[in-house]
């Protein structure tokens, strides 16, 4: 026991050291964590589409997607659900989204005004 004494004590520790410091590594760099869109997420990828939509049909479109999002969100919330968006940071987002659809249409209707008078 003297001659192996201070591996069997030493040999745990290290093992169970190094353990610790692959599984913090592990989660450090992300490994497994599945890729979730949150609602924030679905949002923000919608101010990118509002950019580039061509139609107002297109933009009405988007405004069902947005109160849809809007709507599970509250739903959330007022069932207590922990993971929900707090309301004040959907309505800045909304805001801002609603911002980007009137900005759109006005481009719109300048482009059409523009096309029927020529």
């Amino acid at each position: 026991m003297d001659e192996y004494g201070n591996w069997i004590y030493l040999t745990p520790m290290v093992l169970g050291g190094a353990a610790t410091l692959l599984a913090a590594a592990w989660k450090f760099l992300g490994v497994g964590k599945p890729a979730t869109q949150g609602p924030l997420d679905s949002l923000y990828a919608l101010a990118r589409r509002i950019r580039n939509v061509g139609s107002e049909a297109e933009l009405s479109t988007i405004e069902e997607e947005i109160d849809e999002i809007l709507t599970a969100e509250h739903a959330k919330s007022a069932n207590g659900d922990e993971t929900a968006v707090d309301d004040a940071t959907l309505n800045v987002a909304a805001h801002r989204l609603e911002n980007l659809i009137h900005d759109r249409r006005a481009l719109l209707a300048k482009r059409s005004a523009v096309a029927s008078a020529a």
